[in-house]
């Protein structure tokens, strides 16, 4: 890209000069020979032509900077033009050059107007972003010889619509109740540890007991509330970056990657004494029904396994999901036997009876 003095002194160079916005007059004649050249030579489709790094960087050294304005060079922080000048091919960093190659294409199919939004380095080196809108100027559609560009920088917009995006994704991938991620935050992480090949990754699956029996006779309030009090401790419980998910009702899972079958089965212990401790602080006396107990207590089935890269993720899920329930039977058989022991009818031993 190479550049020539700007011109001044008619009433045009001053309103080119003064405007309030990053104005650029290209000349793109040459660059347009280059092109016709290539498609008399066999180039059928710029596009793919302009993949080969060598047309490209070819095609970049045709373009001529006829003038800039004023606002162009406090848009790119420069002090003056030669500073712009000698800053041009970072401040259009871009290996693949996507812009340019899409302006190209826009001309090439006939378009005499290019309209993009892309992002520009300035002279120091911030990236901005910039809205990009160019034009054949009358009477040069056919040989291209002068471009006009506008460049407006729009970064506090964009880092706005970015945020914004950011938020609206956290929230779809959010659960409400909890602020765990949710079943769709789930599956992202799973396509992201296949994808990394995070191996191994272990995943513990959880699940509520008697969350029915508490929504039941205390309410759906009180079951919520141990949902999020079970949520809380297995945020505290499980190291980062791993980041558990409420997948729906009382179901949670675990994914730990990076982490082997020893390391997931201490984690569970863990959380299982977590359980236990948190427990200790709402136990109830003995005999007291449930529905005159403040917070419930709580419990939890857990099922572990490891994924070594072998199979889908999801069928390691499966697996510690089969676990689980294995853990939960085992908890219900050993509470019906509890309490057919606290219910059991104790014989009376009633004096003998005097005729």
């Amino acid at each position: 890209m190479t550049q020539t003095a700007p011109r001044g002194g008619d009433l045009e160079a001053q309103l080119f000069d003064l405007a309030p916005t990053s104005l650029w007059l290209q000349d793109l004649g040459a660059l347009k020979a280059h092109l016709d050249a290539a498609r008399d030579a066999g180039m059928a489709d710029l596009r793919d032509w302009l993949r080969d790094p060598g047309h490209l960087l070819d095609c970049q050294r045709l373009i001529r900077i006829v003038r800039v304005n004023r606002h162009t060079l406090a848009t790119y922080e420069a002090r003056d033009e030669a500073e712009l000048f000698a800053h041009i091919p970072a401040i259009f960093h871009d290996p693949e050059a996507v812009a340019l190659v899409e302006v190209l294409c826009q001309l090439w199919a006939g378009a005499t107007q290019a309209r993009l939004v892309t992002q520009n380095r300035t002279v120091g080196g911030r990236v901005i972003d910039v809205s990009y809108a160019g034009q054949l100027l009358p009477g040069h559609e056919a040989d291209w010889a002068r471009f006009l560009i506008s460049i407006e920088d729009i970064t506090p917009r964009e880092e706005q619509r970015r945020q914004e995006e950011a938020r609206l994704e956290a929230l779809s991938l959010t659960d409400h109740l909890t602020g765990l991620i949710n079943r769709a935050g789930l599956d992202a992480e799973i396509d992201r540890i296949e994808r990394e090949r995070a191996v191994p990754a272990s995943v513990i699956v959880a699940d509520l007991n008697r969350l029915k029996a508490i929504n039941d006779l205390q309410g759906h309030d009180a079951g919520d509330a141990a949902i999020r009090r079970f949520a809380d401790l297995l945020a505290q419980a499980v190291p980062p970056p791993a980041r558990p998910a409420r997948i729906g009702g009382d179901e949670f899972v675990v994914l730990l990657p990076g982490t082997g079958p020893e390391a997931a089965a201490a984690l569970v212990q863990r959380i299982l004494a977590a359980i236990d401790a948190a427990d200790a602080s709402v136990e109830a006396p003995l005999g007291a029904s449930i529905d005159a107990l403040g917070p419930s207590p709580l419990s939890a089935a857990l099922g572990c396994e490891t994924w070594t890269g072998s199979e889908p993720i999801r069928d390691a899920i499966a697996r510690a999901d089969a676990r689980m329930y294995e853990a939960k039977r085992r908890h219900h058989a050993a509470s019906e036997a509890r309490d057919a022991l606290w219910t059991a009818p104790v014989p009376s031993v009633l004096p003998p009876r005097h005729h």
